[in-house]
Parts: C-alpha cells; sequence; structure tokens
C-alpha cells in the first residue's frame, strides 16, 4: 500500500480573525503538468492575507484554505511540462502560489516560479517576489521552521 505524503499547512476553516488561524496537516500535493512543488522556506505575509482571511475582500477562496501568495524555496517535484524550465533542487522564489504559501509545501504554475539568485536568502526572495507582482507596501515574511 501507498502511504500518502504530508505536510504541515496553516488553515483558514472560517472567514474571521488570525484566531481563525489553525496549523493542520494536509496532504502533501502532485504537481500538475505545469507546475513545481515547493519546499518553502519563507512566506510573504501581506495585507491582503488578512483582508481575505476575514472575508471583506472581493476574493473569498473555498473554505478551508491555505492563504499566502508568495514564497521562497526549494523544488522538490516537477509536473512534465514544468521540467522544461524547472529542476529539483532548484532554488526558487514565487507569487501566486496554487495551494497556498503558508505551509511546508506548495503548488506554483512554473511561469509564476523564478530562480532565486545564490546571493539571496529565502526571506529576500519571497520578500521580493510581490515587488514583481503588485508592489504592495506593507508586506512582512513568515520563516518557516524547520521540522526534525
Amino acid at each position: 500500500m501507498l502511504r500518502q505524503m504530508a505536510h504541515r499547512a496553516v488553515r483558514v476553516p472560517a472567514y474571521g480573525a488570525s484566531s481563525v488561524l489553525r496549523v493542520e496537516t494536509v496532504p502533501t500535493p502532485a504537481p500538475g503538468p505545469d507546475e513545481v512543488r515547493v519546499r518553502v522556506h519563507a512566506a510573504g505575509v501581506n495585507p491582503v492575507d488578512t483582508y481575505i482571511r476575514s472575508g471583506i475582500h472581493a476574493v473569498k477562496p473555498p473554505l478551508p484554505y491555505t492563504p499566502g501568495r508568495d514564497l521562497a524555496g526549494i523544488v522538490e517535484a516537477v509536473g512534465a511540462e514544468a521540467a522544461a524550465t524547472h529542476r529539483v533542487g532548484d532554488r526558487v522564489y514565487a507569487t501566486t502560489v496554487v495551494t497556498g504559501a503558508y505551509a511546508e509545501q506548495a503548488l506554483v504554475k512554473a511561469v509564476n516560479a523564478y530562480l532565486l539568485p545564490a546571493k539571496l536568502s529565502f526571506e529576500q526572495g519571497a520578500w521580493y517576489a510581490p515587488k514583481m507582482g503588485n508592489g504592495a507596501k506593507g508586506n512582512t515574511l513568515l520563516k518557516v521552521p524547520t521540522i526534525s
């Protein structure tokens, strides 16, 4: 019998204050053909994340969901089409994350995952990701702790 991989993620089970956030164990997703799966080392925490979580933003993802749009980390799995541009082990920063960045693992469309220069830290990459997108001010970072 094949054992399904799992990881921890911050989940939003209901819209509301930060008190609704829960850390849960969820199945680790397999990347689709045009996606990469990234082990998250740092995630951007943006003002829009709080608006969405509270339910006052026009975007309301189906519940429960994992918040976060921006991250930096290492590619751990690559879809068939994404293999043309990405490799396992690539250091990347990404925006518009498919499965949410507040997690140990996240899916990203390959077109939204950019190689992170070696001179930049993961924290810098997660900070830099939204600057390439909306350039919003007020972004902070969440460093994902390593579990042993």
